[in-house]
């Protein structure tokens, strides 16, 4: 027994042995007592705060110093009443605050025993219950300034969101550092953040650590959506999105995009930014992540940089799980995933950029999705070996470790140079369904650099172009001498697996080949898309004309599918900052009536992956024939005639009649079609 109990059955035998008035009168003085007493108790359990901010003592000249959990609570539970009891005034969250020490939330959920006087006159200690109905850990709506004043917030372990609901166009908070060790949002609405959920005012020189998951929305290190300004600030937190959806997460935010509120201009919005921040945290997302954020659309982000890791899980994303037809390819890069109407500058990435699950999807060094052209990116650069896909379509400078400390430290001195890669074979063999050539070299042309025969084709270089094997893979043409009139581009040439698509399942209704079926040849090859930037469209793929010339003779070397982006955007979704088109040129050669896919050419620039003119395309398919080759008969014509006109030769005439299994060489009709040996083709 307590001695408190001890004290309370003592009192009630004493009034037991009473009796008549007095024993009444005293009963009724100690209700009263134990009423007034535990009344006010359960006042202070309730409201422990003063009927105004102004009354509080941490309240000093227009600022609230906050120096220990007690201030803190108070602090919160003032401008979370304010919100609740005044909703629309602004000005009534709009309090400065001071933190003047380090602040620690993980030691007690209900904060310490502290004196606080409800009414004048009397001072009783109360503790904080914690079922408060606005006094809690976060900030409901904050339209003032917080100055941390360099000291630090620790969090709550396993709690919701971050230290702010919303913070207000006027609101700003600056100079804190926030530690969470597990915040975890298991809504599907809004964003998630550690300082706030959603940013419309300023979040200025903060740092956040620990860790931070949202299940179904934008997580981001710092504010779940930005629609404000976000600067120099520094994320190491693991930042992880592993639902499936519309969201992603990002290192300093997990959507940055604009928001017209009631009584801004609709014809020129704010536009979010962030600028001079850095992500040092892991960043894992589903589908999409970022080092800076998810997704960037309608704002812009200036001097930011990665060092972080940044990791998807699938190659796709599922954002309708019951429609699985509907999906988006994944999207990791080290600054913005996801690009829209947005522009960034003077970022950098170091930090390595991975999709875990095995597949064709590209990374990017700095951004995703940056083929449109309502974005831009200039002057970015990124850590050579991070980001996996060379031929990513990127328009950014890869640089070394040490050409990125001089970049960092002297941009303004740096020869910038956006798209520096080339075509990289062994990258290709990986997405792309490529075989070995498996073709020799014909006697005929070997020793020559301007011609190469095998069995299956005949090959002639552009002018000025030199042919080499320089792989079982491929061959590729380019200018060694620097002197060619087509400029220092290659070409390739690789073969790729038997009966890929079936050309003849896409004629049109006349049995034509046309643009359409071009594109269902283009979209059957896996990993085309690798090869092209952005989405391919039926426009973007063109039926070329192969046919050439053999000695006076022209020959029928088919059709070819010639895929680049041409549409009336096409300069601006794919231009570089030099001038040049970010994507290159791809040609596949059909063979034969069958409209047979085995060869694919690729146009590329040797130097920075930029696309070539047409002219380099037709030039080079006017000199590359399959075998067989094969020409019409014209009225008048004689197998000798032919031969002569095609190999200067009259006389072999017999080799045409034997190889198109002509019986009577004296009888042959006007639109016959005879096909030309391929030994012929070394006269082409």
């Amino acid at each position: 027994m307590s001695r408190r109990t001890g004290i309370f059955r003592s009192v009630f035998r004493t009034i037991g042995s009473m009796t008549g008035k007095v024993k009444t009168a005293l009963i009724m003085i100690v209700m009263v007592a134990v009423m007034l007493r535990f009344g006010q108790l359960y006042l202070a359990r309730y409201d422990p705060l003063f009927s105004s901010i102004e009354e509080d003592p941490c309240f000093q000249n227009g600022v609230y110093y906050i120096g220990d959990i007690g201030d803190y609570l108070r602090f919160v539970g003032y401008l979370n009443r304010a919100h609740k009891e005044e909703e629309g005034n602004e000005k009534a969250t709009a309090v400065d605050a001071v933190l003047t020490a380090d602040i620690c939330l993980t030691d007690t959920a209900r904060g310490p025993w502290k004196l606080c006087p409800l009414i004048k006159g009397d001072i009783i200690p109360y503790r904080f219950q914690g079922g408060h109905p606005y006094i809690r850990q976060s900030i409901l709506d904050y339209a003032g300034t917080f100055d941390g004043n360099g000291h630090t917030i620790t969090w709550k372990k396993d709690s919701g969101n971050g230290m702010f609901v919303s913070i207000s166009r006027e609101g700003m908070v600056k100079n804190l550092t926030f530690h969470a060790e597990s915040l975890r949002w298991d809504m599907d609405e809004y964003g998630v953040g550690m300082i706030c959920m959603i940013n419309y005012g300023t979040i200025q020189n903060c740092r956040t650590e620990g860790s931070l998951e949202g299940t179904e929305c934008y997580a981001g290190g710092i504010a779940g959506i930005n629609r404000g300004v976000i600067e120099d600030c520094v994320n190491t937190a693991d930042i992880r999105v592993p639902g499936v959806g519309d969201y992603g997460a990002g290192g300093i935010a997990g959507l940055s995009k604009c928001k017209v509120l009631p009584g801004e201009s609709e014809e020129t919005p704010i536009v979010p930014v962030i600028k001079g921040c850095i992500n040092d945290g892991r960043i894992e997302g589903t589908w999409c992540a970022g080092g800076i954020c998810a997704r960037n659309d309608c704002a812009d982000i200036y001097s930011c940089g990665n060092t972080g890791e940044v990791q998807v899980k699938y190659q796709r994303g599922y954002i309708y799980p019951e429609h699985p037809e509907w999906y988006e390819c994944a999207l990791a890069a080290g600054i913005c995933a996801d690009m829209g109407w947005n522009s960034i500058k003077d970022c950098y990435n170091q930090g390595k950029i991975s999709i875990t699950e095995e597949g064709n999807e590209s990374t990017y060094g700095i951004a995703g999705n940056t083929l449109l052209w309502s974005n831009s990116v200039t002057n970015c650069v990124n850590l050579k070996g991070t980001a996996t896909g060379n031929m990513r379509h990127e328009s950014v400078m890869e640089l070394d470790e040490e050409e990125l400390m001089f970049w960092m430290e002297n941009p303004e001195q740096f020869t910038y140079i956006a798209n520096n890669w080339k075509f990289d074979l062994e990258e290709a063999r990986e997405k792309l369904p490529l075989v070995p050539l498996g073709v020799e070299e014909s006697e005929r042309t070997k020793g020559r650099e301007d011609v190469w025969l095998c069995d299956e084709f005949y090959l002639r270089a552009p002018d000025g172009y030199t042919v080499k094997e320089v792989s079982p893979y491929a061959l590729c043409m380019e200018d060694d001498a620097g002197e060619s009139p087509w400029g220092d581009n290659q070409i390739w040439l690789l073969r790729l697996e038997e009966h890929l698509v079936n050309a003849a399942e896409y004629l049109d209704a006349n049995g034509n080949f046309v643009e359409e079926t071009a594109h269902e040849v283009w979209k059957g090859i896996p990993g085309s898309h690798w090869l092209h930037p952005g989405y391919s469209y039926k426009d973007d793929c063109h039926v070329q004309d192969t046919s050439g010339v053999i000695g006076e003779r022209r020959y029928f070397g088919g059709i070819a599918v010639v895929h680049y982006r041409d549409d009336f955007l096409a300069a601006l979704a794919v231009g570089t900052e030099d001038g040049g088109k970010m994507d290159n040129i791809a040609a596949l050669p059909m063979c034969g009536s069958g409209y047979e896919l085995r060869w694919l050419l690729l146009f590329t620039r040797a130097e920075d992956n930029n696309r070539p003119g047409l002219d380099l395309v037709r030039e080079t398919l006017g000199g590359f024939l399959t075998a067989p080759g094969w020409l019409y008969v014209a009225w008048g014509d004689t197998l000798s005639g032919i031969a002569g006109q095609c190999t200067g030769d009259s006389s072999r005439y017999p080799e045409l009649a034997v190889y198109n299994e002509i019986t009577d060489a004296d009888h042959i009709e006007a639109g016959q079609v005879l096909l030309l040996p391929p030994e012929w083709l070394q006269e082409f």
